[in-house]
Formats: C-alpha cells, structure tokens, sequence
C-alpha cells in the first residue's frame, strides 16, 4: 500500500403480545399486511423464507410493497418505502447513497466512510448481497420490497442484527413489452425512465433492461460567486438475462450500474460550532456563535450557503450477479453469486464558509464478492428443510487528505502562514473481511395448525486493516491488524393457525455482527473491537377479517443487544505543537436494549376505496455505557435514548378511484407519516444542555397528495409531496465548518409525470 500525506421492556412486551392475541380473539380470523392497501384483496406472495409464501404463512413482522403499491406511491428511494414500514428511520449523509438505516432502533454506529462498509441489517437484490455497496439501489421495475423487522441470522447471513431488506427485481418474461416514463417536478428536475423486455428465443432466451436518468437544479444555492448549489445527475440501469435450458432449470444473469453526483453535500449551516472549531475560529467555547456568513441559519435559511470552492460529492455503484435454480421436484438447488464494486468521494470545500480556510480530497473504492449454495425441500410437507452454505470477500481501500486553503487558521510552524495546499491531516487504508457460515433451517409442520421451526448458523469471519495516520505530513499512527471471529447463531418459531386466516406466532433469535482491528493506534482504544450480538424476543399475530377485506398484522418485541459498536471520531488541537489531530475507531458500548410494538393493517372499504396504516412504537437505550467517549470527552450516558431511534413512527395511505367510462378510471391518494424527535448524532448526549444545539432531530408530519387518470396502458399523475412545507431534517452532520453543524432541510415539492405500457 502506498503511505502518504494525503426488566421493563420484558413486562412491556408480554403485555403487548397479550393484547395482541387478545384482539385476536375478539375478532376471530387472521392475517397480514402489504404497505398502501391492495386493491383487490388478492394473496401477497413473498420470499422472506428463501421459498414463495403467501404472506399469511410468514411468521416473520414483515412489510411486502408490491408494484402496485411502489407505482401508486411513487417509490423513488428507501426513505420512501421506510416511510411505510413501523419502526424504521434513516438518517442522510448528504446525498441519495448515503443513509444510515435503523430496524426497531437497531442501527448501523460505525463510519460510514469506513474502508468495509458494515451494516446492522442485511440488504439483498435477487438474494445476492449488496449492503457492502450500497444502502439505496435502484428501484425502477421492481416485483416487490419486503422489509423484514428482528434478526434474520439464518437466511439473511452477516450483520442482519436488526433485520434485512429483500428486493425482488420483475424478470425477463417470454413476451414482447416495456413502459417508459416521464416526470417534471420542482427546481427544474427532470426524470426519464423506461424498461422493455425481448424474447430473444422463444422459450429458451429472454433479456430485460430498465433504467432512470434523473437531473435536478437542486433546493439549495450557493450566494458565492462560485455558483452551484446541490444540483445533481442520478443515472441507474440494470440489464437482466433468463434462460431457461430445460423445463426444471432457470438461470438469471444480471448487470446494474448507478451513478450519482450532486454539486454538494445537501445540508445548511445552523450555526452551532463543536467544542474543537468553536476554538480553532473563533476562541471560544461550543455552542450558538458561528458568522452568519451573509447566508444566516436554518430554521430562517433552509435553501442558502455560502463557500468558497467548488464541491464535488458522489457514488458509483455496480454488480454482476446469477441466480440459478435446478427443481427437482421434492427437493431444489438454488446457487447465487456476485460481484459488486462502488466508489465514494468528496471533493472540494469543507468549511463551508465564504473564507479559504480548508478542503478535502476523500476517494473510497470498495469490493465485495460472495456467493450461496442451497438445497432445500419445496412445497409444505410434514417436515420442510433447508440448509446451505455461503463465502465471501469484502475490501476497501481509502484515500482522505485535508489540505489549508490560503485562509487557514492553522499554518504549521515554518510555512510563514501561507501553507494553501499543505496537508492538515491524512489517512489512508486497506482492508478485508473473508467470511464463510454454513446454515440449516427445518419446520415440523405437526398438524395443519401448529408447526414450529429451528433453525442454526455458523458464521466464521477474518479481518485485516493496514492503515496509516498523519498530520501535517508527520505520521501520527500505522497499524497492520489481524483478527478473527465465529459465532453460532440459533433461531426458534413456533406457529399456531386456529383457521386458515389467524396466525399467532413466537420467535427467539439471535443476531450477529462480527467485530473487528482499530484504523488508530489511540491510546484511548483497544487494537480490537469486540463483536456485537442480540437476542430477539417477540410474539406476534396476523389475521384477515371480511373476507379479506381488512389485513392486520400486529407484533411485540424485545431486544437484548450486547458490545454495541460505535464510532469514535473527533479532532482536537495538541497542546504541545499547536497542531490539529484526529482520533478515530471503533468502541463497545456495554449493552443496549429496544423493546415495543408494532400494528399494521390494509382496508378495501368499497370497491374504490381504500385505506391502509401502520404504528409503531419503539423505546430504546443504553443499559450501561459509563465510559462513552464523545468529542473527546468521556462521559456516562447510560440510561440514554439510542441515535436513530424515534420513539413514535406513524403512517396512513388511502386511494379511492373513480371509474371514466369504460376504459379508465381517476384517482385521489393521500398519503401522511409521522416521525417522532430522535438522536441523530451522539454529540447529542455531550451537547444536549448547550442552546441550539441540532443534534436531537425534531418530530415532523409529512402529507403527500397525489391526483392521477389511467387505463391498461396510459397513466398521468400530477402531486404534491410535503404538501403543508413541514420544517425537518434526517440527521445533523459535523466536518469543519465555519458557520456551524450543518442539517439537510426538508422541503416541498410539486410535480407531474406520464408513463405509457406496451
């Protein structure tokens, strides 16, 4: 490598599970729930259990969006299908591909710019694994999303300690057919997408492609001479090949490629500055005392800034990947493998202030290969099986420097204070995970009501880190770490059907996270960080009401997560030679837990009108973590909320159509979804009694409208997202900013698009 500068929450839950199977009892028949009621009724068919299930069959807390429900909601991003789904967040990090998600307060505390990218859920496309590149894929032409809520160790493999993310692309058929799309909307954002599907040999060949461009000016503007702003280029496609050599053998091959760059990293000053660069600008102490800098401060800006370079901030992703499926009849052998590749970076100003006082070059590249080999029974018989086994490869290589611009407060000694150009810190790294389980799941399926499931994996994984540390092109730390980990991770289920629509279902399992080497050689950190593991308790019913007019899916839970990984990254000025440092690393919190409920339910209320909702209620915290080191500071923050938790997650959609004739029909949607307040950063627990501080997000209500016309081929739209202009943001994010700790703002946007089928 080159080296250079550059026992509450148990009383809790068997309360709500009691309720749970109470209301059960009240209202007799059982079952489920896909996001945005289903127009007709119909069975939802997933496959959370590496099989085709009807959803009533899953005794999983599951969310299933099908096409419908992503068409009609115009699905464009993961916080748009999250926004669906109880007891779920994200917070952004400054551009589409950048967002921390969290299950049931369950989230992902490590860098996100860390060399392997680690998740607290797994995320899958087609059953190949791409949480390693990215945290937001393509959505166009898609069959269904199924977000699956609590450890799902068995299928889902590594990291799944909060749940996992099933995507499910639509394959190539044996027909000639395809749609395109086009849509307008707010700041001049243009969007073109489009899919068409050839039998290249009839019963043999056929290959499908979809694809999305999509070019906004962006809601947020740069008053400096410079220009720009936060407009952005998103470019997306996936070409997809099935062949089909005999009756019982189907092969899918697939390519997906996603580009995106915006002109800056999408947030607003707020004026708070961090103990360190409330020093380093202005000589005092953190708080509420940055330079309005000509722009002032969110809430009253939400659409300025003001620096000084130009900046460049972006992704590129993309995977190969098989899936090939042999069915033998009583028996069938799935092999899954891939590659995937996605590049990060960011370049340009990182003050974010109209002075030259620093920028940044960061290139991230990250690799990841890995495959699955499955044999398991197919269709319900009195015992169904399955047990499998899958590798892997992930590394990353980094690149960050911190370079003075010609203003910068802190000119080494001997640069005659014009160090423009001179390094102000550095890191650079590589680093591997090679991991390997073996897994093996049954159901006894005892009578038609009652079956119970166990299933096992072991996990063995082995990381490396070689990195290097500098400031002011003095090396500050070299590491060269090796460490391994193994696990056994079991799951049980028992399942009860009084008839044959009520489901009652328990569940224990447990979830793993593998731990890892130091990037530091810190005084203040271990050379290694020990695994994260979590144990999930919940009961839960499902049942169908009318004649399946109505779905409901209720869940109670209780999570005990052990060594919880977290972050730790801070700057500070060295006493001794004035200069500017970094720490950075990984720490175990000693224990957290997260317990609650969660309810969701679809309603046919008429043949035209529809209505579907979700609850969910999630209290989360620190059980003990005494010795939390925030900014450089130690401190006890047991006892506190988790970052990314909000208490109180809500949402409600209802469509209701208007036959136009006899070919089309209109409709109305209404969507609305409530977030409670939440911990976005852990400078939160250090800076909560200081005023201004933005770390704690606020709580928002968001309504979406929509108004549309459409036929068997033809669909025109026209909507209002963020109708009322509610005020909020995701996450508040630190760097060295001038003007303080900066917040990606919410705002309203108008539109309208027009698709066609043929």
């Amino acid at each position: 490598m080159k080296l250079c500068k550059k026992n509450r929450g148990a009383n809790f839950t068997a309360g709500v599970a009691t309720a749970a199977m109470a209301a059960g009892l009240i209202v007799a028949p059982a079952h489920a729930q896909q996001a945005g009621a289903s127009r007709g009724g119909s069975e939802i068919v997933v496959t959370a259990q590496r099989r085709e299930q009807s959803l009533q069959d899953v005794p999983i807390a599951i969310t299933a969006l099908t096409a419908e429900t992503i068409k009609d909601q115009n699905v464009q991003s993961v916080d748009d299908y999250f926004a669906l789904t109880p007891n779920v967040s994200f917070q952004s990090n400054g551009s589409r591909d950048r967002k921390d998600l969290a299950i049931r307060g369950i989230s992902n505390q490590l860098n996100p710019y860390a060399d392997v990218r680690q998740s607290s859920y797994a995320f899958y496309v087609d059953e190949f694994n791409v949480a390693a590149g990215t945290s937001n894929p393509q959505i166009v032409d898609l069959e269904r999303i199924e977000v699956l809520r609590g450890p799902q160790g068995t299928y889902f493999g590594r990291n799944a300690v909060g749940g996992a993310i099933n995507v499910i692309t639509k394959k190539p058929v044996d027909a000639f057919e395809g749609e395109i799309e086009l849509g307008y909307s707010s700041y001049d954002t243009k969007r073109a997408q489009g899919v068409i599907n050839i039998p290249v040999v009839s019963g043999l060949l056929a290959v499908r492609a979809s694809g999305q461009i999509e070019k906004s000016d962006g809601h947020i503007k740069n008053i400096n001479p410079i220009g720009g702003g936060n407009d952005s280029e998103y470019y997306t496609g996936r070409i997809q090949a099935r062949f089909t050599p005999l009756d019982n053998l189907t092969w899918d091959f697939a390519y997906n490629y996603s580009d995106e760059e915006v002109g800056m990293r999408n947030g607003v000053p707020t004026g708070f500055v961090t103990r360190t660069w409330a020093s380093v600008y202005y000589g005092g102490t953190a708080g509420l005392i940055a330079d309005p800098d000509g722009v002032g401060f969110y809430p009253e800006n939400d659409t300025r800034v003001n620096f000084n370079r130009k900046q460049r901030v972006g992704s590129k992703f993309e995977y190969f990947s098989t899936r090939a499926v042999w069915d033998f009849g009583p028996v069938a052998l799935t092999a899954v493998g891939g590659h995937l590749s996605s590049d990060v970076f960011n370049y340009g100003d990182v003050d974010g202030g109209s002075r030259d006082f620093f920028y940044e070059d960061l290139k991230l590249r990250r690799e990841s290969t890995s495959g699955e080999l499955r044999l398991q029974s197919t269709g319900t018989q009195f015992l169904d099986w399955s047990l499998g086994a899958s590798l892997g490869k992930d590394k990353g290589v980094s690149d960050q420097t911190t370079f003075h611009g010609a203003d910068s407060p802190l000119c080494p000694a001997g640069t005659g204070g014009n160090c423009d150009g001179y390094e102000v810190t550095g890191a650079e790294g590589v680093s591997t995970s090679r991991y390997f389980a073996i897994f093996a799941q049954g159901t006894l399926n005892f009578t038609e009501q009652l079956s119970a499931t166990a299933g096992l994996r072991y996990s063995w994984e082995k990381v490396t880190n070689v990195s290097q540390t500098s400031s002011n092109t003095v090396i500050t730390g070299e590491n060269d770490r090796v460490a391994d980990f193994e696990d056994i991770s079991p799951k049980f289920t028992l399942t009860y059907k009084p008839n044959r629509d009520w489901m009652i279902f328990a569940t224990a399992s447990r979830g793993f996270k593998s731990g890892g080497t130091q990037t530091s050689n810190s005084a203040a950190l271990t050379n290694e960080f020990k695994p994260e593991t979590l144990w999930n308790y919940e009961l839960g019913t499902k049942f169908d009401l009318f004649d399946r007019r109505l779905r409901v899916d209720v869940t109670g839970f209780y999570m005990d997560w052990k060594d919880v990984q977290q972050t730790i990254r801070f700057q500070y000025i060295d006493p001794v030679t004035g200069l500017l440092r970094g720490v950075s690393g990984i720490a175990n919190a000693a224990s957290a837990e997260s317990y609650g409920m969660e309810a969701s339910f679809d309603a046919r209320l008429t043949d035209h009108w529809t209505l579907g909702g979700n609850v969910g209620f999630n209290k989360s915290k620190y059980k003990e973590y005494p010795n939390a080191l925030i900014d450089g500071n130690v401190i006890d923050i047991s006892g506190e909320q988790l970052t990314n938790a909000p208490e109180w997650t809500l949402g409600a959609q209802t469509q209701y159509t208007l036959p136009l004739g006899d070919e089309f029909e209109a409709f109305v949607r209404a969507e609305w979804n409530y977030r409670d307040a939440m911990i976005s950063n852990p400078y939160y627990y250090l800076y909560k009694n200081v005023a201004g501080e933005p770390f704690r997000s606020p709580s928002y209500h968001n309504v979406n409208l929509r108004l549309g016309v459409e036929d068997e081929r033809l669909r025109a739209v026209v909507f209002v997202e963020n109708l009322f202009d509610e005020k909020y943001y995701a996450n508040a994010y630190e760097k060295a900013f001038y003007s303080g700790v900066q917040v990606e703002p919410s705002y309203r946007v108008f539109g309208a698009s027009i698709g066609y089928k043929f």
